[in-house]
């Protein structure tokens, strides 16, 4: 990690599995709810901080929504490969990620 991280508990909508470390946006359809980030620059808000597995309803789970991380420290979507694309998945937000220097 590179800047001090703040986690807080959130709403991981149902259905959701991924790894800790993974970037989450808001729900098409629910906003109050987090799912895997699609990728879109700008949309990712938070990064898991623990693993989460589908429990067939919605369950809160802890996040990190506040932070720097270094690149490698993500656990990011197979599409996403640039260091360009993933400085830009949380462009607006409260967490950025940087190279490790």
């Amino acid at each position: 990690m590179i800047g001090h991280p703040v986690t807080t508990r959130a709403t991981i909508k149902a259905g959701e599995t991924f790894p800790s470390r993974t970037p989450l946006m808001f729900d098409a359809t629910d906003t109050a709810a987090l799912v895997k980030w699609d990728g879109t620059p700008g949309k990712a808000i938070a990064v898991s901080a623990r693993n989460v597995t589908d429990s067939g309803s919605e369950q809160v789970s802890t996040v990190y929504p506040q932070g720097g991380f270094r690149i490698g420290f993500v656990n990011w979507p197979d599409t996403v490969t640039t260091d360009k694309a993933k400085r830009a998945a949380f462009l607006g937000s409260a967490v950025y990620v940087d190279d490790e220097y």
